[in-house]
Order: structure tokens, then sequence, then C-alpha cells
């Protein structure tokens, strides 16, 4: 199966009531559609959106690296596998075209991405998202998510000092309940010794685990917020290859490791990467990196490849915007997303969609019929 045509657009979804995390606040995210077509009159598709919320700059920067890189896809037989060993590509970008590669492999053999992956369809439980900074806005937030059947809520902490952070938490677990697990997420905002207060202050309202809660290069002061609580310590962004893990596994820094494949350079990487972490006995979590249907679909695929394990995935983000670039949306039931079984990826861009929330930035190479 060789290419015929590669085409990517950049998009700005906009959320539904803004974003708000550690030194973030956003009303849009900007992202990357990658398409591929085949010689044989397949489309494939894939996200290579960055990693967290993304910028326009970031967008024009992935642009120009497909637009360097197309010529040199079109007419080859290119395998997933030796896309997301090409180092010198960025891992979303490997993410997006591995993707893409294997809806195409779905779609020839008539299998969907999770079997290629070497597992089967399946429900997969996933957390609710709260990522705002009134602790009277969570609440309801947190009750919604109980009424729609969520087990698990993340909450974005670490925004504006640790009585926020305490208010937000009480507010979240008084309005949730203690049937409902609740994970915190300050995404680095702490240094080891306000984490490990924090932690302790905390521990209080029943936590499932904190996530990355110092710099993601200080590994041995994530160590030493782990030996300093009872609270168990997963790392997300301090995971960013199987070295990584070797390391982080090697100083006992994570009882939890976060499974971002746009981070980790594609599926076939972040599966090798969750296994290895299952056979050292640490929990893992899949989640997105807020990116739209495409990539949350991709990600529902790893998930479902994964040995079961109790812990919800992160891959109810979709809701967070006021609409997605797929149709129909993928959707969550009872705290569960199902994944995909038809062929490929599972999941279809509208092209309406795509142009309504498309950003400008867009190119091609070859041919795609009607996305050239």
């Amino acid at each position: 199966m060789r290419l015929t045509g590669v085409s990517w657009r950049g998009y700005a979804l906009p959320f539904r009531k803004g974003f708000a995390a550690h030194k973030t606040q956003a009303d849009v995210r900007w992202g990357m559609l990658v398409f591929l077509r085949s010689d044989e009159g397949l489309l494939g598709v894939g996200e290579a959106s960055p990693v967290g919320l993304g910028s326009e700059e970031e967008i024009r920067r992935i642009a120009s690296a497909l637009e360097g890189l197309a010529p040199g896809l079109l007419a080859r037989d290119l395998s997933p596998a030796e896309v997301v060993s090409v180092s010198s590509l960025p891992p979303h970008l490997r993410f997006g075209i591995e993707t893409a590669l294997l809806d195409l492999e779905g779609q020839k053999l008539g299998c969907p991405i999770v079997t290629l992956l070497g597992g089967r369809p399946a429900q997969v439980a996933v957390n609710a998202l709260i990522a705002v900074d009134s602790p009277e806005r969570a609440a309801i937030e947190a009750r919604q998510a109980v009424e729609e059947g969520f087990t698990a809520i993340k909450l974005k902490v670490g925004q504006r000092g640790p009585d926020l952070d305490e208010a937000l938490v009480v507010a979240v677990r008084t309005a949730a309940g203690h049937g409902i697990k609740l994970r915190l997420d300050p995404n680095q905002a702490w240094d080891v010794d306000h984490a490990i207060e924090a932690a302790r202050r905390l521990s209080r309202y029943d936590l499932e685990y904190i996530e990355q809660p110092v710099a993601s290069e200080d590994i041995a002061g994530l160590a030493a917020v782990r030996r300093g609580t009872s609270v168990p310590i997963a790392a997300d962004e301090s995971l960013g290859s199987l070295d990584d893990l070797r390391q982080l596994l090697s100083a006992d820094a994570a009882d939890v490791f976060i499974i971002k494949a746009a981070r980790l350079g594609g599926l076939a990487p972040a599966l090798e990467i969750a296994r290895a972490a299952v056979l050292a006995a640490r929990r893992v979590a899949v989640t997105t990196s807020l990116e739209s249907g495409v990539g949350i679909a991709a990600s529902l695929h790893l998930a479902a490849a994964l040995p079961s394990q109790a812990v919800a995935h992160g891959l109810a983000t979709g809701t967070l915007f006021v609409d997605d670039l797929v149709s129909p949306r993928l959707s969550v039931e009872q705290g569960r997303m199902e994944t995909p079984c038809t062929p490929g990826l599972g999941v279809k861009v509208s092209a309406d969609l795509l142009e309504k929330y498309c950003c400008g930035i867009k190119g091609s190479a070859g041919s795609l019929s009607g996305l050239d």
C-alpha cells in the first residue's frame, strides 16, 4: 500500500467554559490533523497536535515540518513502525502519521486499530475532568459528573495557592461524595516541600493519587514526594520515553504512570511503555493531550489494548469543547467509552466541521480527492 497524497489542516476548537490549570487560561485548543491517501483509494487520518493547549505558532511549525516531509512520503510503502522510529520528528507528529497509517491498515484488513495493537474492542472506564478556578463551579461540575455516571474525577489544582487548592478539593469531594475516586493534577506547580505539605494537607480527602506535583526533570524530587506522603504519586510530564520509565522505576518515584501517545511518539511505543510499567507492578492511565475526537479515538484503542486494570483513563476530554471535528461525536455513557469497532480508527472527520474550525493553516502534497 503506497501513499498518493498527504494533507494537513490546523484547527482551533473553542472550550465550552474555558480551561484553567497551573499558569494556564485558555479559550481554544490549537491542533493539527494529518490525512493520508493510499493507492487503494483509502483515506486515513491522525492527530498531530502538540501536547497541551497548543498555539498558532506551534501549529505553523508542525505545518512547516509536514511541508518538508510530505514529498518524501509519496509513492512509498511506509509502515507505522518506520515512522515511530524516526527520532528527529516531534513525538506528536510521529503519533499523527502513525495513527493515519494504522487507520489505513485497519481499513485494508477490515479490523479496528485495537486489533492491530493486539487487543480487542472494549468498554473503557474514564474519569471526568474539572479544570476551573472557582470552587462553586467545581462543585456544580462534580455533581454533574456523578449524575452522568462517572466514578472518578480528575481535578486541576496549583493555580493560586494552597488555600484555593483545598477549597477546590473540599468543594468537589463534598459534591461528589466519598464513593467517587478523586485524583489531583497540579501540573508541576509545586516544589518538593510544597508538594509534601500539600499532599499531607489534602490526604484527608481520600485522594486516589496526585499527578506530577513537581517539575518533570526533578526525578529525585518526585521520589522524595512519594516517600514523604501516603498519597500515591503519578508521573506524567516526567515520562517521555522507555528510558524515562526505567529511570523513574529505578528511583522508585511513582506509583502510577500517565500514558500520552502524543508525548511518547505513537501508539506502539506508548503500548510498550505501558506494558513495561504494568510488568513492574505499577498502574497506568491512558490520557489524551486535549485532542479532538481523532486523537481521543486513537487513545481509546490504546487503552483497550492494555491489560485490564481498575484505573479510569483520562479520555473523556471531548466534552470540554463546544464541538468536535468528528461526526458523530464520541460519547460517554455512565463513565465509560466504547472503543470504535469499525475498521481502522473508527471515526470520520466532518468536512463541514473541519472547515468551520480550520485556523487557516493547511497544506497538501499529491492528491487526496476533496481534501487537497
